[in-house]
């Protein structure tokens, strides 16, 4: 390895000619990097029956399908058989996640899912399950007096009820008094915690409540302090001038002029902009600070 790398190193310092033949030159700003860029296989998970499951008629096949870049599925590929290695399998093409068959032979079977898009295949891990004919299942396959994959569905006897309290709801949802799972979102449709599109309402533990503090309001409609919206913005000349006179007090009976208008407004006796014209001229003609 030494006299290699001296090698080298006395081939970098000889002069152009002195090898007999010149290194053709080269400007290192022209060379060109190219980078290989690929779209990277989908990937695919079995879901149900879970692995060694007993099951019974129909059986139902969930698997999870996934891709890096969310190319679709075109389609995928279920192989049964009763051989882990899978040397006769019977096969069933289809879209989606989700297979049901009715199976006749009891005993021990194999499955396992390939999953195809435009760019490419996966084939997933194989899972055992045994059939069991005689076993009572609902219709989804869920046996009896177990809980269903799809909560809050619980198999009743070969009845499907909703049944929270024994199996739970999925992420977002609250059980209700009547076994129910229920979204948290308000009437509207509005999620907890978030504004309404109908402004300012917020959804407040299951409540809409105005709240234009944190929802703000449509147009030239005002915030006020309770949190609703008025649509007429001189309720914010009313509380200018209002604050002009707290800063700069000069009698009560002013005081007193002002406090009757914001009551009258707010009872719906006069109008904001008639309020701001007899506050002006009630004052002494206060301007805006």
């Amino acid at each position: 390895m030494r006299k290699y790398v001296f090698f080298m190193l006395v081939f970098l310092i000889l002069p152009a000619g002195a090898l007999g033949f010149e290194l053709p030159s080269f400007d290192v700003g022209n060379l060109l990097v190219s980078k290989v860029v690929t779209n990277r296989e989908p990937s695919v998970s079995l879901s149900r029956p879970v692995d060694t499951q007993v099951v019974n008629n129909p059986v139902v096949f969930k698997w999870r399908y996934f891709d890096p870049e969310d190319d679709e599925l075109e389609y995928y590929i279920l192989q049964i058989d009763d051989d882990p290695k899978f040397w006769s399998p019977t096969s069933y093409q289809g879209i989606g996640s989700e297979h049901k068959l009715v199976l006749e032979e009891e005993g021990e079977h194999y499955w396992r899912v390939l999953v195809v898009n435009k760019n490419g295949q996966k084939l997933s891990d194989s899972s055992s399950f045994y059939l069991n004919p005689e076993m009572k299942v609902c219709d989804d396959g869920t046996p009896y007096f177990e809980c269903s994959s799809n909560k809050p569905k619980y198999c009743s006897g070969g009845r499907l009820d909703d049944d929270c309290f024994r199996c739970g709801c999925d992420d977002g949802g609250v059980c209700s008094i009547g076994g129910e799972c229920l979204s948290q979102e308000c009437i509207d449709g509005t999620l907890y915690g978030e504004c309404s599109k109908n402004k300012p309402f917020f959804c407040l533990n299951g409540n809409l409540q105005e709240v234009c503090s944190i929802c703000g309001c449509d147009g030239e409609e005002t915030c006020l302090a309770d949190g609703d919206c008025v649509e007429n913005a001189n309720w914010l000349f009313i509380r200018v001038y209002a604050r002009a006179y707290r800063l700069r007090p000069m009698n009560n009976a002013k005081a007193a002029i002002a406090r009757g208008l914001i009551g009258q407004i707010l009872d719906g006796t006069i109008s904001p902009d008639k309020a701001v014209e007899i506050f002006k001229n009630g004052t002494g003609g206060l301007t805006q600070t």
